[in-house]
C-alpha cells in the first residue's frame, strides 16, 4: 500500500511539471509594471476576451514602455494590460 502511495504521489508530481513545461511565462520587469499602473491610459475597447496569451488586435495603439522597448500596454476596463510588443500577445494582466 506504501508503494502504491508513493508511486501515485510522484506520478502527480511528475505529470504538474509536466503541464508548467507547455505553460509560457513571462516576467514582466518590475519597472515597467510600476510604469504602467503610475501611468494610466484611456481604455481601449477590443473585441473577444483579453487574457494571458491571446494577442491584441493590430488596429489597437499599444503604448510604449519607456526603458522596456519589448512591451507595450493599455488599459482595458481601468486595468492595465502589458503585452509583447513583438506578437502583441499579453503577458500581464492587474488582477
Amino acid at each position: 500500500m506504501r508503494r502504491i502511495l508513493l508511486a501515485t504521489a510522484v506520478m502527480l508530481a511528475m505529470s504538474g511539471s509536466v503541464y508548467a513545461q507547455d505553460a509560457v511565462v513571462v516576467d514582466v520587469p518590475q519597472p515597467a509594471r510600476e510604469y504602467v499602473i503610475a501611468h494610466p491610459t484611456d481604455p481601449v475597447v477590443v473585441e473577444g476576451d483579453v487574457a494571458i496569451g491571446t494577442a491584441v488586435p493590430e488596429d489597437v495603439k499599444l503604448v510604449p514602455i519607456p526603458d522596456n522597448p519589448d512591451y507595450g500596454y493599455i488599459y482595458v476596463d481601468k486595468q492595465p494590460v502589458i503585452v509583447t510588443m513583438k506578437d502583441r500577445k499579453v503577458v500581464y494582466m492587474s488582477k
